[in-house]
């Protein structure tokens, strides 16, 4: 390994068709990008594996390198998605992992914005670069992250 070593960049995609936003302008302790969803069908933000399915917080873990995404399916929120992954299941950008509701939270008034978050071992990501805005696509490419 060289002197400097500056680690590979993790490509981070929309999970759902909507509209992106950074996460730190909501949430200062966390690095990631949210998007409010359009569509039904979550899909994996990165290519790793399941290392954890968290139904009462309605969110999923995923493990890529030393990174380790953490996609969350509404904040606080009645309305449980259905997940189609089990932990230790490889996983790409075109995988669907979970169907959402949308139907059902809308008339419950729920908030199902879906997070992605980024961090390694336990501590938040240093950075993340989003590359775009706006309306996303779910096989669009949004953000990159160094897992070093």
């Amino acid at each position: 390994m060289g002197l400097f070593s500056f680690g590979k960049k993790v490509k981070l995609y929309a999970p759902v068709d909507g509209t992106l936003h950074d996460l730190s302008t909501v949430a200062a302790n966390k690095t990631g990008f949210a998007v409010v969803p359009e569509r039904h069908h979550i899909f994996s933000p990165v290519s790793g594996t399941v290392s954890a399915l968290m139904p009462e917080q309605n969110a999923i873990e995923l493990s890529t390198g030393k990174l380790t995404v953490i996609l969350q399916m509404g904040v606080n929120t009645s309305v449980a998605p259905a997940t189609y992954v089990h932990e230790g299941d490889q996983v790409t950008p075109e995988t669907p992992l979970a169907f959402v509701d949308q139907e059902q939270a809308a008339e419950n008034d729920e908030d199902m914005t879906v997070m992605v978050t980024v961090d390694k071992g336990g501590q938040p990501a240093e950075k993340i670069n989003l590359s775009t805005s706006g309306q996303v696509s779910h096989d669009q490419e949004v953000a990159t992250v160094v897992d070093k």
